[in-house]
């Protein structure tokens, strides 16, 4: 039902006209999903694919890429064995060792095929403006159309695939841990899992990542049990980052649904209540601007990452550069709401600007 109200008001709303090209950009790609005549599949393998995708933006304004409609066009790929994959990953992120040259890997969530992912990973890094190489772990997740069909049965097989994908990611974040260090690694709803099984449940990547640490961690719209992140992941986080930040919002019907699939609140709901976790900044993202659809934004579910406008803000331009928290308030993008917690504010504002006063 949800879906098809949002679907309902895409339609409604007119689209604003496409300009030219703002954006061509390059996408280092990993995944563990089994190709065959050279398509993904969503079987997963042992094995790695290495690639490389270019990639055309078109936007529907070129002032306010943050919240304006970004349309995402495949342009080339390549293949490469890992070790040119490697080297060419190397090459890019030694040109810029600043936050906001970092490297960003981007983790999907649930129902997303190889060229939603590629979308939502590169509006992420648009939306975020960051301008650092950015690396995406495509893991099998279902096509949409599956998960429109059979919502339950595709939920739960990619819940299978994601329990089976957390290795893999471990061996992609040893490798950009070699290739860039101090990267920023991004995970959404069900890419969550993922990620937390390759950082925490991976005893390997998690004594490297001590000894280590990435620059950021950004959780969003998390799909795993409230209790379980607490006892097991919480604890651990702050040690394997400089700044580690979580997303979530009390409209997020999406998870609404997968807690009563699962039979256990999300940890989402930890950002609007509930006892802080101490190392982790947690942000409510209820009221923050978006980029979807006005209709959409008002009774959409507000899930997707790559609309998620000021929480990016928030995430690149506090957590990745280093901003004090504090500076959150002081810049009027959010509201402290207890210790360790803050709310979003209603609308964007130009939070990177603000900063500098707030650091002086």
């Amino acid at each position: 039902m949800i879906a098809a109200i949002a679907g309902l008001a895409l339609a409604v709303v007119p689209a604003p006209p496409m300009r030219t090209d703002t954006i061509a950009d390059t996408v280092f790609v990993v995944s563990n999903r089994h190709r065959a005549a050279h398509r993904f599949t969503n079987v997963v393998t042992d094995s790695l694919w290495h690639g490389l995708y270019v990639v055309r933006v078109l936007a529907s304004s070129t002032v306010r890429l943050e919240t304006a409609r970004l349309q995402v066009e495949w342009v080339d790929s390549v293949a490469l064995d890992e070790s040119e994959w490697r080297s060419r990953l190397q090459a890019a992120a030694r040109r810029d060792t600043s936050a906001e040259g970092a490297t960003l890997l981007y983790v999907h969530g649930y129902s997303s095929n190889p060229a939603t992912a590629i979308n939502q990973g590169v509006q992420v890094k648009i939306r975020g403006d960051h301008s650092g190489p950015l690396v995406l772990f495509l893991w099998p997740a279902n096509d949409r159309s599956r998960a429109v069909r059979a919502p339950i049965a595709a939920y739960h097989e990619d819940a299978e695939a994601a329990a089976k994908s957390g290795g893999a990611l471990a061996h992609v974040i040893g490798a950009v841990h070699d290739a860039a260090p101090g990267a920023v690694l991004i995970a959404h709803s069900m890419g969550t899992r993922v990620a937390l099984d390759a950082i925490v449940t991976d005893t390997i990547i998690r004594a490297r990542l001590i000894a280590r640490p990435l620059r950021a961690i950004g959780i969003f719209s998390p799909d795993v049990g409230a209790d379980r992140f607490r006892t097991e992941f919480a604890p651990v986080l702050p040690a394997l980052a400089r700044r580690v930040a979580m997303y979530g919002a009390t409209r997020d019907y999406l998870l609404g649904a997968s807690a009563l699939v699962n039979r256990e609140r999300r940890a989402s709901g930890i950002t609007v209540h509930g006892a802080s976790l101490p190392g982790i900044e947690l942000i409510d993202d209820t009221r923050g601007a978006r980029g979807e659809p006005a209709l959409v934004t008002l009774i959409g579910p507000r899930h997707a990452v790559r609309w998620a406008s000021a929480a990016l803000a928030d995430f690149f331009d506090v957590v990745v550069a280093g901003a004090p928290p504090s500076c959150r308030v002081s810049s009027g993008a959010a509201d402290s709401v207890s210790d360790g917690r803050w709310r979003l504010k209603s609308g964007l504002r130009p939070i990177a600007a603000l900063l500098a006063d707030c650091l002086r």
